[in-house]
């Protein structure tokens, strides 16, 4: 069974967390989660223990531990909750917004049974005559948007 525990102290290493929790049995793995940029520790990490009894009574008896003047918090890890909205791939960002710059791609999106090119995401580059367009959006008829450069206001074709 994975295991989340949050607010630990940032002293706490990964052998003191494998220590805290072997008193309520096996421990398989302990991940003490780190900051990339500082190397600091975020005060969370994730433990497994193999045996469900003994997990379970581990989370009983450390949720709200005090230690080192901080209760700690101890439950069941869940699995990271996925943004719903039909499932189906992102599409890349839009560029810097300047006179020269392109925009992202427009992704692909899938709503129910209707796939449709472009997703919600992907931006368009600057609208003036040296930028590259962008991706489109699913009101793009299924073109994705492409090359486009400037756009007539007025038509919502492309002059170039």
């Amino acid at each position: 069974m994975k295991i989340f525990v949050a607010r630990l102290p940032y002293q706490y290493q990964e052998a003191q967390i494998a220590d805290l929790f072997a008193a309520y049995g096996t421990v398989q793995s302990v991940n003490l989660i780190m900051d990339r940029e500082t190397g600091r520790s975020k005060c969370f990490a994730f433990v497994e223990m193999p045996d469900s009894t003994e997990a379970n009574n581990a989370i009983a008896e450390l949720n709200e531990r005090q230690i080192m003047d901080k209760n700690i918090a101890v439950s069941e890890a869940r699995e990271k909750e996925r943004p719903s909205g039909g499932g189906g791939f992102g599409g890349g960002g839009g560029g810097y917004r300047d006179r020269n710059s392109g925009g992202g791609g427009g992704g692909f999106k899938k709503y129910g049974n209707d796939d449709r090119r472009g997703g919600n995401s992907g931006g368009g580059g600057y609208r003036d005559r040296n930028s590259g367009g962008g991706g489109g959006n699913y009101r793009d008829r299924n073109d994705g948007g492409g090359d486009r450069k400037y756009r007539d206001r007025s038509s919502g074709e492309s002059d170039y």
